[in-house]
């Protein structure tokens, strides 16, 4: 709906395209088919003036017998970016506590959803694809004034359900339930992501998008939905779904009420300096304690990685294994990975991997599956289903049992949005691993438009926080001259210093692998002798220092 912000208007009118379809309940876990009997209204505040509240409107919807669902949505001035501060700072207070009184008049159940769809990334809303940080404490500002004015409303966090949602997760304590968005045409034109095979299959990776918010969850329909859409035997199925892989869609989490920071982190063992380094220009170094190695199953079977593997044993270092699950042959491209994994299909390679890499002196970190979220087809394991990944990398991890004491698991997403959509679970993994390239984009040819390390850790952090584990940055690099190396590096040790949750970082010297990158310079973010001493020298976590 367009309006005129200009004018100090409210808008108040029935949300005649919404129904509320399903329910998913936490206790039981299943989804329940619901006939929406409850009164949906919108209420559009585009004033901070308190009488435009529509008093009396309001006061003769609460006379009626059904629940009242309001999306209340909050259009202050012309400037998109300022919604959320303008909240924040309390200028629209007046006129939420007399709504928040209001409705406390009422005896019926009353939902209240304050700007929602807000992960989306378009601009129908002037709070869509905003900071997150901004959303979730103007979310808190408003659900406090409820809790004070109105104890008994109920507050709704409304994502539509897309990729990322979870960045705008405000915390257990200001959420009641949460609400996704049904729709049957595209959300975003030109999305990056496989569109959905079915309804049913919309429901459930939405749903499983929701996993860490332990809160009931109602299923939205928009305009583009018909009523009789919704079949039964969906419903069912579905269930049977959540009871096989209870385990999966119900993982323990932490319950996170802090914009930031990991609640707990148990690893005190000595920060890793750490190199992809494959032409062994920097490996001597006196602060190297970590070597990263590439491999793959060929490599594997034709004695290539123990070959590599027993000279970074030989220089007393640790080993970062990085494990891609393909050959040189027909599987390069098997679709069917993930099945294939947890039906035995690769067992060969797993059992020669493991006995390369088990009871050695030093510590390995293997690393399957990464930048699993990324929506490429680079490696097989993108672009699928987050339940068929969970269990193949729990497969993986737990592949050997026990495990030898010297192997920490790692799971390396990008970082990218929606990267815990694909987190496997507390019990199988040891640290977090995300990848800190500057270069954001394989179009830009200018080295100076590179991001900062600062900007895309703390992004990338924000999305993986819910995985709460010690994070080892396993790949990151930066290209371009020697004096803006030694520049952004000087500014990632100064993040690095202050993050305690950082345990290990390992530098990317060498050029990425050609064949991705097209007709588009392939970017080489090898560094000299002379800056990686300065970068060491900026550091402050090392031993000694």
């Amino acid at each position: 709906m367009q309006i005129k912000r200009s004018h100090p208007i409210d808008v108040l009118l029935p949300s005649l395209s919404q129904q509320i379809i399903a329910a998913y309940d936490t206790v039981s876990n299943t989804i329940t088919r619901t006939n929406d009997n409850v009164l949906h209204y919108t209420l559009i505040s585009v004033s901070d003036a308190k009488q435009t509240l529509h008093e009396a409107a309001l006061f003769s919807l609460m006379k009626k017998k059904q629940p009242l669902f309001i999306n209340l949505q909050i259009w202050p001035g012309n400037n998109d970016n300022e919604v959320a501060n303008i909240i924040i700072s309390g200028t629209y207070d007046a006129k939420l506590i007399a709504l928040f009184r209001l409705l406390a008049n009422n005896t019926k159940p009353v939902f209240v959803r304050y700007n929602g769809e807000m992960e989306l990334p378009v601009h129908d809303y002037p709070w869509q694809y905003q900071s997150s940080t901004r959303y979730i404490n103007s979310f808190r500002h408003i659900a406090l004034l409820s809790k004070r004015y109105f104890p008994a409303g109920k507050i709704v966090w409304g994502p539509a359900g897309y990729p990322g949602a979870e960045e705008y997760w405000p915390g257990d304590k200001y959420v009641d339930l949460a609400s996704i968005n049904m729709n049957v045409t595209p959300e975003i034109p030109n999305d990056p992501y496989p569109p959905y095979s079915s309804f049913k299959e919309m429901m459930r990776r939405k749903l499983f998008r929701m996993r860490f918010m332990n809160k009931p969850v109602l299923f939205l329909a928009t305009e583009s939905v018909q009523r009789n859409i919704l079949q039964q035997q969906w419903i069912e199925e579905l269930n049977n779904q959540l009871k096989v892989d209870k385990d999966i869609y119900q993982t323990p989490i932490i319950s996170l009420n802090t914009n930031d920071g990991l609640e707990k982190n148990k690893d005190d063992s000595t920060f890793k300096i750490g190199l992809y380094d494959p032409f062994l220009l920097l490996a001597q170094h006196r602060s190297v304690t970590t070597e990263h190695l590439f491999t793959n199953i060929e490599t594997v079977k034709n004695g290539m990685f123990k070959k590599d593997f027993d000279a970074v044993i030989g220089r007393h270092h640790d080993v970062i294994v990085t494990m891609e699950t393909w050959s040189t042959g027909q599987t390069e491209k098997d679709r069917d990975v993930l099945t294939n994994i947890v039906t035995g299909v690769y067992d060969h390679a797993w059992v020669t991997l493991y006995q390369i890499i088990s009871n050695v002196p030093q510590t390995v970190y293997l690393r399957w599956g990464h930048e699993m979220e990324v929506p490429v087809d680079r490696y097989p394991w993108q672009m699928q289903d987050p339940v068929a990944y969970i269990k193949a990398f729990r497969y993986v991890a737990s592949f050997q049992d026990p495990k030898a004491n010297n192997i920490k698991i790692v799971w390396g997403p990008a970082g990218d949005r929606g990267s815990v959509e694909w987190w496997p679970g507390d019990n199988v993994v040891d640290y977090t691993s995300i990848a800190v390239f500057a270069l954001p984009d394989k179009n830009i040819n200018d080295y100076s438009k590179q991001q900062s390390f600062t900007s895309i850790f703390q992004s990338k952090f924000h999305r993986i926080r819910f995985a709460n584990k010690p994070i080892f940055i396993t790949e990151f690099g930066v290209k371009g001259p020697e004096a803006y190396q030694k520049k952004w590096l000087k500014e990632a040790a100064s993040t690095i210093n202050k993050r305690p949750e950082i345990k290990g970082i390992s530098y990317f010297n060498s050029a990425d692998s050609p064949k991705v990158w097209g007709d588009a310079e392939i970017p080489d973010w090898s560094i000299t002798k002379d800056t990686f001493k300065s970068f060491i020298g900026f550091l402050k976590n090392l031993p000694g220092k």
